[in-house]
């Protein structure tokens, strides 16, 4: 078993060697204002530190302040004409990806014999495939998943019996969110990757027809 923690910081260095190096497009999280993000991202670590708890009913909910930070920042930042990049449309699928991801832990939490892959992998692993369904962008699709792994967390906690803690930023919330959206990422390039092909090696015939000469 890992530590928590370990998961989120290899998926990270990973992804900043790939945006450093000229493969940003792979991460799908493209920086424009860089000393703007770098500054929003030292404040939000620097608020990490800052836990606070509520209580809702049996339910004792312990929350970041940087991770709350975060994700207000990102959801400001989704910004576009078209529907999809609406922050209504992303706030929809990161409901409906936590609400599925919640209630696959509370699966497993009571029966942890049937699982796909990994009882605490296949969670994570079903809200990114939601998540790149939802939209190919990397930066949706953090969106979506940092507001679908609150919902996630709060789904499973008000579903079990008893008194309960749930946890909205701490380690392993993040270890779960990366994971999750490493898996967006390569559904995302899978999907890319065969459409690319598909309307290549449909175009075959129509280069062929064009270039071939009149009998």
């Amino acid at each position: 078993m890992l530590n928590a923690g370990y998961i989120s910081i290899w998926i990270m260095v990973m992804a900043f060697i790939l945006m450093t190096t000229g493969w940003s497009d792979f991460v799908g999280l493209s920086v424009k204002n860089r000393k703007w993000v770098l500054l929003a991202l030292a404040i939000c670590a620097a608020l990490q530190l800052i836990e606070e708890t509520f209580q809702i009913g049996a339910v004792h909910i312990h929350v970041f302040a940087g991770t709350i930070l975060l994700m207000v920042i990102s959801l400001l930042a989704m910004r576009g004409p078209l529907v999809w990049d609406s922050r209504g449309y992303l706030l929809i699928c990161a409901l409906l990806a936590g609400m599925i991801w919640g209630s696959v832990r509370k699966m497993y939490s009571v029966d942890p014999v049937f699982f796909w892959l990994d009882p605490l992998l296949d969670g994570p692993i079903v809200a990114g495939v939601l998540a790149s369904a939802f939209s190919t962008k990397g930066q949706h699709q953090f969106t979506v998943l940092l507001f679908a792994g609150a919902a996630a967390e709060l789904v499973h906690a008000l579903l079990q019996k008893g008194v309960y803690e749930a946890s909205i930023g701490s380690l392993q919330w993040w270890d779960s969110l990366w994971i999750a959206f490493a898996a967006a990422r390569i559904i995302s390039l899978l999907f890319l990757t065969v459409r690319t092909g598909v309307v290549r090696f449909i175009a075959i015939p129509w280069r062929n027809k064009g270039g071939s000469s009149p009998k």
